[in-house]
């Protein structure tokens, strides 16, 4: 594959995986992120449109799983138990 430079300053792949693990997003699916985006930008992109592709990507996956703690702390998830009607007062 080749990716094409427009000379914009990159951050390093590290450091996004980084701000994107501080959210809670686990490395594994970082690097799932980066192997669709590289697969949606093609062969002809810029390195510039695949960093918005994975930028994109990965607050995707982070947004998923914010939803899904909400849903599970809602319905009382494994987590947490579930509040009971005398602590709702």
């Amino acid at each position: 594959m080749t990716m094409h430079s427009d000379h914009t300053r990159i951050p390093q792949l590290q450091a996004i995986f980084e701000g994107a693990k501080s959210f809670g997003l686990r490395e594994d699916e970082a690097w799932r992120a980066v192997d669709e985006s590289l697969i949606e930008v093609g062969v002809d992109a810029t390195m510039s449109e695949f960093l918005e592709e994975l930028v994109g990507g990965l607050a995707s996956r982070i947004l998923s799983g914010q939803r899904r703690g909400i849903s599970n702390e809602r319905r009382g998830g494994p987590d947490e138990p579930p509040v009971g009607s005398e602590e709702l007062t």
